[in-house]
């Protein structure tokens, strides 16, 4: 088991008034899963990636990856095993501006201590995995809103981390482009085995994931939902103990 969420829950004060944000989750994720977490605005998902990614604690209750309670972690090793377990992709993408292409996959690695040579190779790479071997050279400007996505998805593969967390990553594309980036998504995760989990208020990009959850209020309130695979050629996904709210 990946990840295993016990009695989470998180509470914060907004404008002088307690919000609960997660609400008693209980969760349990396989390595190699793809999994899309739905529900409206206010629902809680967000917060809920947050905790897979060490972004953030939980008022109570535990968040185990891999055995280790993220929840109780110094943040020196938080900020450790964020720079190596997980790769980050946004709805806005975040790419630095002044920086090129490659550059901006490159700032994933610093942190790891590689030397230029190794940063510049592994940052090629990854462009190249996904479709932009040739675009490493230019700034974020000059790039279009799908291209900028992928330099971000390159930015998140380049440390071949354990998961890859994204929000919201197609909520500024078009149709088209959105399918093109979510189809990319799918093949990393039937490639690499990659566990990947995707917060998505889009029922298309929801439906290309082997598994969904909804949230309402904090709360899971659907069972988790096991989609058959979009590609005749994978097989069936497996069942995941279902979680309980």
């Amino acid at each position: 088991m990946l990840y295993e969420l016990k009695n989470v829950s998180k509470r914060y004060t907004q404008s002088g008034k307690e919000i609960l944000a997660l609400d008693d989750i209980d969760l349990s994720i396989d390595a190699g899963e793809f999994v899309a977490l739905q529900g409206s605005t206010g629902s809680g998902k967000t917060t809920l990636l947050q905790m897979l990614g060490a972004l953030d604690r939980p008022t109570a209750g535990s968040v185990l990856f891999d055995g280790s309670d993220l929840a109780v972690m110094s943040e020196s090793q938080l900020t450790r095993l964020r720079s190596r377990a997980f790769g980050f992709i946004f709805q806005a993408f975040n790419l630095i501006p002044t920086l090129t292409a490659q550059e901006n996959v490159e700032t994933a690695l610093v942190p790891l201590g590689m030397g230029a040579t190794e940063r510049r190779t592994k940052a090629r790479a990854a462009l190249g995995e996904v479709g932009l071997a040739e675009r490493g050279g230019h700034a974020p400007a000059e790039l279009s809103g799908g291209e900028q996505q992928r330099v971000a998805i390159a930015r998140a593969l380049v440390r071949t981390p354990r998961v890859i967390l994204a929000d919201e990553p197609t909520g500024n594309l078009d149709e088209r482009t959105r399918d093109e980036i979510i189809a990319l998504l799918e093949d990393l995760w039937r490639d690499r085995q990659q566990t990947i989990i995707v917060v998505t208020h889009d029922s298309q990009v929801a439906a290309r994931a082997s598994r969904r959850l909804r949230l309402d209020q904090g709360r899971i309130v659907s069972p988790d939902l096991l989609i058959a695979s979009p590609s005749p050629s994978a097989s069936p996904a497996t069942t995941s103990p279902s979680p309980t709210a």
